[in-house]
């Protein structure tokens, strides 16, 4: 079918599809394909075996990373609380509270440092074999002791090849070309020629011909660290983490030898608990010299009131003040006791005031009041009175009020 368009006078004739389009990988080329395979499979097989071969000796070659973990209690800043203030005076933080600081100072340079102080990871020892090169710790027959004299050769390797049971060669590269000498075992070694360092090397154990045909074939290493790059890999393959609602630090470390792995958390353990109870001991130490100077200073005060306090007796004539100062406060308790007496007298003269202006059936009895004992006319009025009371009182039960028994001593009263 065609479609017919005028343009121009012009005939434009458009085909439509013939049908859906072929797929990308047609049938004829899937055969190609099986046909190569099938003349030159054993090339693929081949390539798939060495593939195999060469990743097995990559990764055997690879060194094995050992990790190793301990755990840290930290004390709880309330255990501290009887010392805040002092501790406030002089400027100390309770540090078992920051858990972040804590951290920190597990994984400070200072504090690595100082855990290699106390081991000896300064050379590293290896074995080095037909296709693999393997770090060893403490099983060599042999220890190294150097010290370079050129900070170029810290971290270069030096070989080491057994002679024969006094003797030993070592070559290492000095930058312009291998350098072979042969020293004596169990001996202080200067290298005067070169001036590069000086050197001991101790057999651990006993050369035998047995053992000895066996250690001449083997060729050993060793690499001298400088104290940056070992606290360096220490700190990078540690880590610290705080357990969940505890005041537990979990400390991990990685290292191609397991054994050293777990001697490094060991020392690092110990340093940071001596170097908590050194801080203990130092902020203790402050806080008696603290104290002590307080003392001197509060003696010091107490000197200068004294001496104001004999000024002031001797210009005074004051003999004794204890003695004094017990009279004055027998005064005091006396005067006291009048003040009380007195003020209770003005408390039964305003209450028998009212009683009198007030006077009524309900009252039958004055209120109990205070009277002078050598007050004989208000003793004498104070009874007539209740007397007279006594007697209206008696009389209102057998007549009322407007009986002249009763209203004529009322008047009379009045």
């Amino acid at each position: 079918m065609a479609l017919v368009h005028a343009l121009g006078g012009t005939s434009v004739h458009m085909a439509s599809a013939a049908g859906p389009k072929a797929g990308i990988i047609d049938v004829n080329d899937l055969r190609s394909v099986i046909r190569i395979f099938s003349k030159n499979w054993y090339f693929v097989v081949v390539a798939v075996i060495l593939s195999a071969v060469l990743s097995y000796l990559y990764s055997y070659r690879i060194p094995e990373v050992y990790g190793a973990s301990t755990q840290i209690l930290l004390k709880d800043k309330e255990t501290y609380n009887y010392q805040s203030q002092v501790y406030a005076n002089i400027g100390y933080v309770a540090a078992y509270g920051d858990i972040v600081n804590q951290k920190r100072v597990l994984t400070s340079y200072d504090m690595v440092s100082r855990a290699l102080d106390k081991v000896d990871f300064d050379i590293s020892y290896y074995i080095i074999g037909r296709y693999k090169t393997t770090e060893q710790y403490g099983k060599l027959p042999f220890t190294v002791k150097m010290q370079l004299l050129r900070k170029e050769l810290y971290e270069k390797p030096f070989d080491l090849k057994i002679i024969d049971a006094d003797h030993f060669e070592l070559s290492y590269d000095r930058g312009a070309g291998i350098i072979k000498k042969t020293f004596p075992f169990n001996s202080a070694i200067a290298d005067k020629e070169n001036d590069d360092f000086t050197l001991r090397v101790d057999r651990q154990q006993q050369f035998t011909p047995a053992n000895l045909a066996e250690l001449v074939k083997s060729d050993y290493r060793f690499v001298n660290h400088t104290r940056q790059w070992l606290v360096s890999k220490y700190s990078y393959g540690m880590t610290v983490e705080n357990l969940e609602f505890t005041t537990i630090l979990e400390v991990k470390v990685e290292d191609e030898i397991a054994e050293r792995a777990k001697m490094f958390l060991d020392t690092l353990s110990k340093e940071y608990i001596e170097y908590n109870l050194r801080s203990e001991y130092d902020i203790n130490e402050r806080t008696l010299g603290y104290i002590d100077k307080r003392i001197n200073e509060v003696s010091s005060t107490l000197g200068v009131y004294e001496d104001d306090l004999e000024h002031f007796m001797s210009s005074k004539n004051i003999l004794d003040l204890s003695k004094e100062q017990e009279q004055y406060y027998d005064e005091m308790v006396r005067y006291e006791a009048q003040k009380r007496q007195f003020e209770m007298m003005i408390e039964s003269v305003n209450s028998l005031e009212d009683y009198v202006l007030n006077i009524g059936d309900s009252k039958l009895l004055p209120p109990s009041f205070y009277i002078l004992e050598d007050d004989v006319f208000l003793k004498s009025m104070l009874t007539q009175l209740y007397n007279m009371q006594m007697e209206m009182n008696s009389k209102t039960f057998d007549a009322t009020l407007v009986n002249p028994a009763i209203t004529d001593p009322i008047r009379s009263c009045s």
